[in-house]
């Protein structure tokens, strides 16, 4: 199992993504905080599934800047990368 940290901020975009499985959704809402930060624990099944899932909303604009949904996206994608290591 993994123990991902992750920002409310992250978490609150989990939250509001139409598309995350129930799975996911009950391990974001069990969210345990640690430190200034929040501890989620995800296997190895469900980490390839939130990034999959995050890829969709990573992109950049007409500049190659990175909005700002799609920056929060890519956060919680390198918090998953971080914790695998």
């Amino acid at each position: 199992m993994l123990q991902v940290s992750m920002t409310d901020q992250m978490l609150d975009a989990l939250r509001h993504t139409p598309e995350i499985p129930d799975s996911l959704r009950r391990r974001v809402d069990t969210a345990r905080p640690e430190g200034a930060a929040f501890a989620v624990t995800l296997s190895d099944d469900e980490a390839m599934a939130m990034v999959e899932m995050c890829q969709w909303y990573i992109h950049q604009d007409e500049n190659g800047d990175f909005p700002p949904k799609a920056a929060l996206f890519d956060s919680i994608v390198t918090a998953i990368d971080d914790a695998q290591t």
